[in-house]
């Protein structure tokens, strides 16, 4: 007797066998689909935060979308990188939300010990900053901050030729 004859003459083995076979095409559907979500969810952030105009956009957010600040910012991510991340997506089985941040990440020096390595180190970390303040304070620091990288960009710009 084959293991096919022995599950069909077992009662409900064969329904079980159906059972995990739906369950697990459910699985690998929603694995296909996790970023496709992402990238919907971010492109309703995008058109959400353009709508609700500056100074009210994580306030909304925290009372009207149930999600946190970081998942909104990785669902944005994933909207603004839509076309690579389509692309990718076509030609794989699955791909979780990590490996897709990975993939429209930035590449850095390979040791993280170059110019471009130690200023995404540190910003990092100045994001890190920025979070642990009150909310209140959070977009008065980060435009601040944006100020000065601009008035440091000009200065380090060679000037046009006119």
């Amino acid at each position: 007797m084959t293991m096919t004859d022995i599950a069909k003459s077992n009662t409900g083995l064969e329904d079980l066998a159906t059972r995990i076979k739906t369950a697990h095409r459910a699985v690998r559907d929603a694995a296909k689909n996790i970023v496709r979500e992402a990238i919907t969810a971010g492109v309703a952030l995008i058109d959400a935060k353009r709508q609700v105009g500056h100074g009210n956009w994580l306030r909304w957010l925290r009372d009207n979308c149930e999600l946190s600040e970081r998942a909104a910012e990785v669902y944005v991510e994933c909207a603004r990188n839509r076309q690579k991340l389509e692309a990718i997506i076509a030609g794989a089985a699955n791909m979780t939300l990590a490996q897709a941040l990975r993939e429209i990440k930035p590449k850095l020096d390979k040791g993280n010990d170059g110019a471009m390595g130690k200023y995404e180190k540190a910003r990092a970390a100045l994001i890190k900053k920025l979070a642990k303040l009150p909310p209140e304070d959070v977009e008065d620091a980060a435009q601040r901050t944006i100020t000065e990288l601009q008035e440091a960009m000009a200065v380090m710009k060679p000037a046009k030729a006119a």
